[in-house]
C-alpha cells in the first residue's frame, strides 16, 4: 500500500499530491480556436462586403446604363422635335410661296381686267363719241335741209309756179335726203345698241372677273388665316420645343451629374471591392496561419490529454489510497468520538456552558487553511463573499453555510460546479464534523473546534 502522507494533529487532515492541470493549454487552445472563429467571422463579413460591394457596383452600373439610355432618348426627342420643327418651317415657306403664287396671280388678274375695263372703256367711248359726231352731223344736216326749205318756201312765194317743179325735186330730193339720214340714223343706233350690248358683256365680264379677284381675295385671306394659324402653331411648338430641350437639357445636366455620382460610387465601390479583398487576403493568411496554429495547439492538447489521463489514473490510485486513508481517519474519529464523550463527560463538569467555534479546513493546495463559519457564511469567488475562494471551477456565489437550531447545513446557490459532501452532489445538506465538503474542486474538512 504506497505511503500516506504524515496527519496533522491539530487539523486531523492530509495533503492531496498535486495534479498538472491542462487548463492553461486549453484555455490556450479555446483562445486560438475563438480568434479562428473571429477571423473567419471577419472573413465572411469582407465576403458579405465584397458581395454588397459588388451589388452596388452593378447596381450602379446598372443606373448608369439606364441614364444613359435616357440621355440618348432625350436627345433622339431632342432631334425629333427639330425635325419636326425644320418641316413646319419647310411646310411654312411653302404655304408663303404659295400665298405669294396667289397674290401674284391676283395682282395679274386685276392687272389684266383694269386692261379690259380700259379698253372696253375708250372703245365705248370711241364708239359713243363717233355716233354723238355723226347724229351731231344729221342734225346739223337736217337743219341745214330745213332751212333750204324754209328758204325755199319764202321762195316758192316769189316764183312758186317757177319754183314749184324745182321745190318739189328739192323736197323730194330732200325727204331722199331725210330717209337716208333717217336710215343713217337707224343704223348709228344699231351701233349703239349692239355697243350697249356690248358694253354689258363687258360689265359682266368685268363683275365675273370682279367676282374671281374676290374669291381670289377670299382665298388669300384663308391662306393668310391659315398662315397666322400655321404660324401660332409654329410659335406654339417652338416655344414647346424650346421649354423641352431646357426640360431635355435641364434632364440631361441632372443625367450627367447623376452618372458622375455613380461613377464615383463606383470608384468607391472599387476602392472598398480593393480594399475588402485585401481584408479578405489578410484574413485568409491569417486563418492559414492559425488554422496552423491550432493544428499545433490541437496536437499540444492531444499530449496535454494523455498527461491528464496518465495523472486521472494516477489519481485513481489515489483515490484509493484516499478511501483507505478516510476509512482509517474514520476509524480514529470513532476513537476521537468515544474520547470526545469520555472528555465529554469530564469537561462537563467543569464548563457545562461551552460553545464550540465552527471552521471549515483547506485539505488541499494551501494545506492548513481554517475558515472560522459565522450563522450564514456565503462562498464564492468574488469579494463580496464572506468566504472567498479564488480558485477554478468556484463560481461567484458559489454556497452557504447556515447555522441552525438543528445543527449546520450547507446550501448549493445553483453554482455551475456544484456542491459536494464526502463526493456526493448535494443541493442541501446537513454536516457533521469530520465531512469533507467540495466546492467545485476546491475540498474543505468541517471541523469543530
Amino acid at each position: 500500500m504506497p505511503g500516506l502522507p504524515p496527519a496533522d494533529a491539530s487539523t486531523d487532515t492530509w495533503a492531496v499530491p498535486h495534479i498538472a492541470s491542462s487548463a492553461p493549454h486549453e484555455d490556450l487552445v479555446r483562445a486560438h480556436q475563438e480568434e479562428v472563429d473571429g477571423l473567419r467571422a471577419s472573413l465572411a463579413t469582407a465576403t458579405n462586403s465584397l458581395a454588397a460591394a459588388t451589388a452596388s457596383l452593378a447596381a450602379a452600373t446598372a443606373g448608369r446604363a439606364q441614364l444613359e439610355t435616357d440621355l440618348a432618348s432625350a436627345i433622339a426627342n431632342a432631334r425629333q422635335l427639330e425635325q419636326q420643327l425644320r418641316d413646319q418651317g419647310e411646310e411654312l415657306r411653302v404655304n408663303q410661296r404659295q400665298r405669294e403664287d396667289l397674290a401674284a396671280q391676283l395682282q395679274k388678274a386685276r392687272d389684266e381686267l383694269s386692261a379690259l375695263a380700259k379698253k372696253s372703256r375708250d372703245e365705248l367711248a370711241a364708239q359713243a363719241q363717233e355716233s354723238h359726231d355723226e347724229i351731231a352731223a344729221l342734225k346739223q344736216q337736217r337743219e341745214q335741209l330745213e332751212a333750204q326749205l324754209a328758204e325755199q318756201a319764202r321762195r316758192e312765194s316769189s316764183a312758186h309756179a317757177s319754183a314749184l317743179a324745182q321745190s318739189q325735186a328739192a323736197l323730194a330730193h330732200s325727204q331722199a335726203e331725210v330717209r337716208e339720214l333717217r336710215r343713217r340714223a337707224a343704223r348709228h343706233q344699231e351701233v349703239l345698241q349692239h355697243t350697249e350690248g356690248r358694253r354689258q358683256v363687258f360689265d359682266s365680264i368685268v363683275r365675273g372677273h370682279e367676282e374671281t379677284v374676290a374669291d381670289l381675295a377670299a382665298q388669300l385671306e384663308a391662306q393668310r388665316a391659315e398662315q397666322r394659324a400655321l404660324e401660332a402653331r409654329l410659335a406654339e411648338q417652338d416655344q414647346r420645343s424650346q421649354t423641352q430641350a431646357k426640360q431635355l437639357l435641364a434632364d440631361g445636366a441632372v443625367a450627367l451629374t447623376r452618372a458622375r455620382e455613380l461613377e464615383e460610387e463606383r470608384a468607391r465601390a472599387r476602392e472598398e471591392l480593393a480594399s475588402a479583398q485585401g481584408a479578405a487576403l489578410v484574413a485568409q493568411r491569417r486563418v492559414a496561419q492559425l488554422e496552423t496554429e491550432l493544428a499545433e495547439s490541437s496536437a499540444a492538447a492531444s499530449a496535454l490529454r494523455e498527461q491528464l489521463r496518465a495523472a486521472e489514473e494516477a489519481g485513481e490510485a489515489l483515490r484509493g489510497d484516499l478511501a483507505a486513508a478516510e476509512e482509517q481517519i474514520r476509524s480514529r474519529e470513532a476513537e476521537l468520538q468515544q474520547h470526545a464523550v469520555r472528555i465529554a463527560r469530564l469537561e462537563s463538569q467543569e464548563a457545562a456552558t461551552e460553545v464550540h467555534e465552527r471552521i471549515l479546513v483547506c485539505t488541499e493546495g494551501d494545506e492548513g487553511i481554517v475558515h472560522v463559519l459565522g450563522k450564514r457564511t456565503t462562498v464564492g469567488r468574488t469579494p463580496d463573499n464572506d468566504m472567498c475562494i479564488d480558485a477554478d471551477f468556484i463560481s461567484r456565489h458559489h454556497a452557504v453555510v447556515l447555522d441552525t437550531p438543528t445543527g449546520t447545513v450547507v446550501e448549493d446557490l445553483e453554482s455551475t460546479n456544484g456542491v459536494f459532501v464526502n463526493h456526493v452532489r448535494v443541493t442541501r445538506a446537513g454536516l457533521k464534523p469530520g465531512d469533507l465538503v467540495t466546492f467545485g474542486r476546491t475540498t474543505f474538512r468541517y471541523l469543530l473546534k
